[in-house]
């Protein structure tokens, strides 16, 4: 089977997903104009649709590096840029959840970064005013902060020096802000914050058929991921299990902003996931449904990649 080969790949491993980000992301156009699939309100389709190839490959190969240069995940593999990009086929012209997505990469390997460090200022300083320049387009994204208070006694580093940083950097986008608005003489404006409001489940009835199979896949695979990780977790290195529990508050942190905001905000939680998903299929002891549950990811993404352009 195919998932074999992502395990300490070969370079032509490399190569082959390079190719298989441009197929994937051309699915959708292959019976439709791409001026219809890659609308954008303010940006040609053209820019949308070398958008969808190039900031998720760079996006899923960088999550991809950066586990395995942690030591998170001490196999080398491809299957994490894999499972990023299938997991993530419902999302093919959101350009501003992608460069945010990429910015909080950033932010995510700073937080890593303050392991083992007594007073780690400068990656929590980076890691705010990434998070705080992020709460210009998407604002609900504030509720981070607490992966910053769960990083800090997960890894015993925070005091109030560290908290203090952080609200320094959280502020700092807004001072030039402030600075700029001010001297060009127009009003100050501050982003929506905490505006929550339960997305509408009303519709779920009209899914369509291609999204609910994927949906189900993707589901199950979730479900069978976090249970070995819970399973396996206290067998992990001291930084390995100290990282996944970042991750996985990352997650849930992450999912429950999506719920009460909207859509896009989906697309941050994909990070963690394809993480969580990567360990199962890179180290569960049962390849065989490990290989037929990967096999159905693979099928049911790109059918309904294929199929996602007939229902927009």
């Amino acid at each position: 089977m195919f998932l074999k080969h992502l395990i300490n790949p070969k370079p032509s491993i490399v190569i082959f997903f390079i190719i298989f980000c441009i197929v994937f992301a051309v699915l959708p156009i292959v019976q439709f104009k791409l001026s219809s699939i890659f609308y954008h309100s303010y940006l040609h389709p053209i820019i949308i649709f070398l958008a969808s190839i190039i900031i998720p490959f760079f996006l899923s190969t960088g999550l991809n590096n950066l586990i395995y240069e942690k030591n998170i995940i001490r196999k080398g593999n491809l299957v994490i840029g894999f499972v990023f990009i299938f997991i993530s086929s419902p999302f093919i012209n959101t350009i501003e959840a992608w460069v945010a997505a990429f910015f909080m990469l950033f932010l995510f390997n700073f937080l890593l970064d303050s392991y083992q460090k007594d007073m780690p200022l400068a990656q929590y300083y980076n890691a705010s005013i990434i998070l705080s320049t992020l709460t210009f387009v998407y604002p609900n994204i504030i509720f981070l902060l607490i992966l910053f208070l769960v990083s800090g006694i997960n890894y015993s580093n925070l005091k109030w020096r560290i908290i203090f940083t952080i609200l320094l950097g959280l502020i700092t986008p807004y001072i030039f802000y402030f600075m700029f608005l001010y001297l060009s003489g127009n009003l100050f404006f501050i982003p929506d914050f905490f505006n929550l409001s339960l997305i509408s489940f009303s519709d779920i009835e009209k899914i369509q058929l291609p999204k609910k199979i994927w949906l189900s896949v993707l589901l199950l695979i979730t479900v069978f991921s976090f249970f070995e990780l819970f399973m396996w977790l206290y067998k992990k290195s001291i930084k390995s299990r100290k990282t996944f529990i970042i991750i996985i508050w990352y997650f849930i942190i992450t999912i429950w902003t999506a719920f009460f905001s909207n859509i896009e905000y989906f697309y941050f939680s994909l990070t963690p996931l394809a993480i969580i998903i990567g360990n199962y299929f890179v180290y569960t002891r049962n390849r065989k449904i490990a290989k037929i549950l990967f096999f159905m990811l693979v099928i049911s993404s790109f059918y309904y990649k294929y199929m996602i352009a007939y229902y927009m």
